[in-house]
């Protein structure tokens, strides 16, 4: 039996005096951790939390240099169908290839979440740095960073009320937010001055990829599609390829 398990049981054993007193200083915190069981069930993916690539090395085969939104990165594939490539507004470019697979470039502006936090009416921006403080307030990859960090286990009866409140907002907001694929792992990844994430693993057949990346100047994110019995695997090595890009 835990140890939260353990006092609330003794609660218990001493009539409603003992419950009533129990409910009154962890009756909040145990809603809020039983929530989190509950979040967890649904979207196991919030258990998981960011860890390094095992594998940093790039693909060298060869391949295309493109330059989008002010970036420049490289493909490890030469096939590139110019027909149906495309860019979408001044934001959203469409790669496609022979192979039948597609690599969609997503262009952010600066604090892009965060704003979109704010603006959901449900918390204004004092609040959320009481709540969270200064740092989840910088950056959308702090405030990224934050959430992902979050776990169900983190959530118990006996941890002050206002964490239990602001971790149970994180971890529904994790759960929400996580890309299609996830479920498979999240990655720390750093390229060039990006720092961010990766949601997925290469898998065959494949499963949702994408990798989201955070710099002062906006973010930038590349979702990978793999056709099904498609010629060309997307590989970890491709993806790592891919990452190195500078500013132009």
């Amino acid at each position: 039996m835990s140890k939260w398990m353990r006092v609330l049981v003794g609660f218990g054993n001493c009539g409603p005096c003992g419950v009533g007193i129990y409910l009154w200083f962890f009756g909040v915190q145990t809603l809020m951790a039983l929530e989190a069981r509950y979040i967890a069930r649904k979207m196991p993916v919030v258990k998981k939390v960011p860890v390094e690539l095992p594998d940093l090395s790039a693909s060298q085969a060869s391949g295309k240099k493109l330059s989008y939104f002010g970036y420049e990165f490289e493909v490890p594939w030469d096939d590139i169908d110019e027909v149906k490539s495309r860019t979408i507004g001044g934001n959203k470019a469409i790669i496609a290839f022979q192979s039948g697979n597609v690599l969609s470039v997503w262009s952010g502006s600066p604090r892009q979440f965060v704003n979109t936090v704010l603006s959901s009416g449900k918390i204004d921006q004092d609040t959320f740095r009481q709540i969270y403080g200064d740092e989840a307030l910088q950056s959308d990859y702090a405030l990224h960073r934050i959430m992902l960090g979050t776990t169900p286990d983190k959530i118990t009866p006996f941890v002050p009320k206002r964490d239990a409140v602001s971790h149970g907002m994180l971890l529904l907001m994790k759960g929400i937010s996580a890309p299609r694929g996830a479920e498979s792992g999240f990655f720390a990844v750093r390229a060039g001055e990006f720092t961010g994430f990766q949601y997925g693993r290469p898998l065959n057949p494949p499963g949702g990829l994408s990798v989201e990346l955070f710099a002062d100047s906006g973010s930038l994110d590349f979702i990978f599609g793999q056709k099904v019995n498609g010629s060309t695997i997307i590989s970890q090595l491709d993806i790592n390829r891919i990452l190195p890009y500078r500013a132009i």
